[in-house]
């Protein structure tokens, strides 16, 4: 049989001294490590391997964006979502050498970033700027990681998307109540009286236990044991009247230790169908997320006047994310300058 070739760098003895051989291009090389002993040797070896890893013309963008997941693992809570967004930029991009993702390459991407067209829709639509935004911010992110592993020089200066306006569309406090009246089945009750109450997130909602619920205080603390602090944070507030009147009827029929479940299992994918189902039940009239929830209640504060700081702890949200979105809600922002602005 003949002897497989090995085209991995590796040490061969040459008159007396260690070299390091390999396969490159179809051809094998040399090179003396000029080291004698072999202990030597191996560390010249590692040298000689990282050096030859860190040639931008062998690293591919595709390998970049490899290097970036294996650096966040165990770091980044939706790395589902991570993975998610690579993916088309991987298959448009990943072939290229990290050396030549440039602006014009960006650029070039940005443009073809097309969604599958909809029920009613003929033609394909351009992907929404929150979805490019979260792509840029992967791509620039991967490589800078190939900066900070020495495949570049310096990371590529590249401009991100634009800002979309925000959504002004949420739930008044009346779709609201139809909404939670709508509501079939216990599990997307308590799913949806949660986040109308409380405005957490739907990951934070579908892993809140029992035990982080007290009744006697009337807290409930959405912050798991244990799971790291992110940007998203997550709150402890307290359980408005409805609220507990909600949590006391799932408490009777709680089945394990998540308030959210589905036969005594967490319920880990989130809750799209059965929420839109329901959403159709109580006529809106349009589409609401779950994240509508959230946005909602920000501008139901925006509008009652709560002061930013307290609606923030509230929501686990960055006051300035508040003062430049929801203050347009309320209806006392500027009210002062108008009344006494005369010609």
């Amino acid at each position: 049989m003949p002897r497989t070739r090995n085209d991995k760098p590796h040490l061969e003895l040459r008159r007396g001294k260690w070299s390091v051989v390999w396969w490159e291009g179809g051809k094998r090389l040399r090179r003396s490590t000029g080291c004698p002993d072999e202990t030597s040797a191996r560390r010249a070896l590692v040298d000689f391997e990282t050096e030859l890893a860190k040639r931008p013309v062998r690293v591919t963008f595709g390998e970049a964006l490899d290097r970036y997941i294996a650096s966040r693992a165990g770091k980044v809570q939706a790395m589902k979502r991570l993975l998610e967004a690579i993916v088309p930029i991987r298959l448009a991009l990943g072939h290229l050498r990290v050396d030549q993702v440039t602006q014009a390459q960006w650029d070039g991407y940005a443009e073809s970033r097309f969604r599958k067209p909809k029920a009613g829709e003929t033609e394909p639509v351009k992907i929404a700027n929150g979805t490019l935004r979260r792509e840029f911010n992967v791509l620039r992110a991967a490589l800078r990681r190939a900066w900070k592993d020495g495949f570049l020089q310096r990371p590529p200066e590249l401009e991100p998307p634009r800002d979309s306006a925000p959504h002004d569309r949420y739930l008044t406090k009346d779709e609201a109540r139809r909404l939670l009246e709508a509501c079939e089945t216990p599990h997307v009750r308590t799913f949806v009286a949660i986040a109308i109450y409380t405005g957490a997130r739907r990951g934070s909602i579908l892993s809140l236990t029992w035990d982080r619920v007290n009744f006697q205080t009337g807290m409930i603390d959405f912050q798991e044991p244990g799971r790291a602090l992110t940007a998203k944070r997550r709150a402890v507030v307290p359980m408005t009247r409805a609220l507990r009147s909600e949590l006391e009827k799932a408490m009777v029929l709680a089945d394990g230790s998540f308030v959210v479940h589905w036969h005594g299992k967490a319920i880990p994918t989130g809750l799209r169908w059965s929420f839109a189902k329901a959403c159709e039940r109580a006529r809106l009239g349009w589409r609401p997320t779950p994240h509508h929830l959230k946005h909602s209640l920000a501008s139901w504060f925006a509008m009652d006047g709560v002061p930013i700081d307290q609606a923030a702890d509230w929501l686990a949200t960055d006051p300035v994310t508040l003062r430049k979105t929801y203050r347009k809600f309320d209806p006392s922002y500027l009210r002062g300058i108008a009344d006494r602005f005369s010609l």
